[in-house]
């Protein structure tokens, strides 16, 4: 099970506290429908029934960041909870508007009572200036594009261009050594038709390449009018650097390979030189024992 220690951390938190119990407690699970350093996708639908099983008294309560989901999945790009049938089954949902919508803001959909609840109490939401027109009329061209059906043709085309920018990787990075550059383990196999992994088997537009020389490999890219940024500590774990690439459904299959072309030169020329290192490495060292040698002799 994927989720195994959220059902762990709610057991307990069940069996250690009556209120949980009885209903009179409640817990709230927030989690990002596609999460935004992995690029991989929440098992959503387990989540809620781990809620429903291990809450039954209607008190445990999921809130989904939809942000790099929104305009990608589900009918009219409504996000991953819509794509999975769960509208009524999520308190709270959290669209951005930018990212995919090109603009600038976000709305939170939930019920009546939190909504009258955060207009009243939410400070960064009272406190907060207010949409420009222009931003406003950005989310509404987006939003048109959405509901003619624009948006879909477009999100099918990214997926795409992401599905072969990581077959075009993955033998190439077979032959290299992880250090230098891997992808993730979700991301190592293609992707399955197998059904009962929907919809955490589909490509995202969120495609990390692990690196232990994030910057280099990003200035390289822009050296070649390629931007993809290196992203390290404190935003990702340490040691879990990488450079995260975001393709665009206006990127071209001409652009990809050019991409995962210069990804693999950089990772090649990285390990050649690193093969230089270690043989001087080895010179110096027998060098030296030669001397000590000759010495010990006189």
């Amino acid at each position: 099970m994927i989720w195994a220690p959220l059902r762990g951390v709610l057991k307990k938190l069940v069996n250690d506290e009556q209120g949980f119990k009885e209903g009179r407690s409640s817990v709230f699970v927030a989690v990002e429908s596609v999460y935004s350093m992995d690029g991989t996708i929440a098992p959503l639908q387990e989540i809620v029934g781990l809620l429903e099983d291990l809450l039954p008294k209607r008190n445990g309560y999921l809130v989904v960041d939809e942000a790099h989901a929104t305009g990608i999945y589900g009918p009219q790009g409504r996000g991953v909870v819509a794509m999975l049938g769960l509208d009524d089954k999520v308190f709270a949902r959290l669209h951005t508007f930018g990212k995919a919508l090109a603009a600038t803001g976000a709305v939170l959909l939930t019920n009546t009572l939190a909504r009258d609840y955060l207009l009243n109490y939410a400070r960064p939401l009272i406190y907060t200036t207010s949409l420009s027109h222009a931003n406003i009329i950005a989310a509404d061209c987006s939003f048109d594009m959405l509901e003619n059906g624009t948006a879909d043709k477009l999100a099918k085309q990214l997926l795409d261009l992401c599905a072969y920018f990581l077959d075009l990787l993955r033998p190439e990075l077979a032959t290299i050594p992880t250090p230098i550059l891997s992808l993730p383990p979700h991301l190592q196999r293609p992707f399955p038709n197998d059904p009962s992994t929907y919809p955490t088997s589909l490509p995202t537009p969120i495609i990390p390449l692990l690196t232990r020389y994030p910057r280099p490999l990003s200035a390289y890219l822009f050296e070649r009018s390629m931007n993809a940024r290196p992203i390290t500590w404190p935003t990702v774990p340490k040691g879990k650097d990488r450079v995260r690439v975001c393709l665009q459904a206006g990127t071209t299959r001409e652009e990809v390979e050019k991409l995962a072309q210069a990804v693999v030169e950089w990772a090649r020329g990285v390990e050649s030189e690193q093969k230089k290192e270690q043989r001087h490495d080895k010179k110096r060292v027998m060098g030296r024992a030669v001397v000590g040698l000759l010495e010990s002799k006189l």
